[in-house]
């Protein structure tokens, strides 16, 4: 059973969860209702939840944004699913003690992948460049620390030799991803 944490007023946040297809997802919610973080699928709801309050530890469990989290599993399962990008919390400051982004950098790597379309990929060089840096492996630092994998698709950047390249999930739920989007992956490498 997941344990409900209440440490504080001022930084609890709210995590709901949804079972699909056998795996658990979990986001959680500020006050005002925005995404702050969302965990990657896992075998089980406590998995889940845990994953969240590593960096939010004061949160209590509510039904009360489920269906968001239902649309975000379903988009993990390759439904293309128009996410409006209000709903997370894009702060650098925040009222929370552990913010969800830290720096201008990070924010605009995030913003800049949320454009990427779905069943397409970028390399890391593209989206470096398009930040006008040359600055390959910062970027690839700051879409490893994405706190809203799925919704904002971090799955859709590669390498520029077409490999799938690393992922915070694991390279399986990566190809996952991207084959659930109708992209054709060999030996984790995309192909035509």
């Amino acid at each position: 059973m997941v344990k409900k944490m209440y440490k504080g007023k001022n930084s609890r946040i709210k995590i709901s969860t949804h079972n699909y297809k056998n795996l658990y997802f979990a986001a959680g919610f500020s006050k005002k209702g925005k995404i702050v973080r969302i965990a990657l699928p896992k075998d089980n709801i406590n998995d889940a939840v845990s994953e969240i309050s590593k960096h939010h530890p004061e949160f209590s469990l509510s039904d009360e944004n489920k269906g968001l989290v239902q649309e975000i599993a379903c988009m993990y399962f390759g439904e293309n699913i128009n996410f409006d990008l209000k709903l997370i919390e894009m702060d650098i400051e925040s009222e929370y003690e552990t913010s969800t982004i830290k720096t201008k950098f990070e924010r605009d790597v995030i913003l800049e992948i949320s454009k990427i379309p779905y069943g397409t990929v970028q390399t890391y060089k593209d989206i470096a460049m398009s930040l006008n840096t040359n600055g390959y492996r910062a970027v690839g630092t700051a879409i490893g620390k994405n706190p809203f994998p799925i919704v904002v698709p971090c799955h859709r950047v590669i390498r520029s030799d077409g490999s799938i390249g690393g992922f915070r999930g694991g390279t399986e739920v990566k190809v996952d991803m991207l084959s659930n989007e109708g992209l054709k992956i060999k030996s984790n490498r995309i192909v035509d």
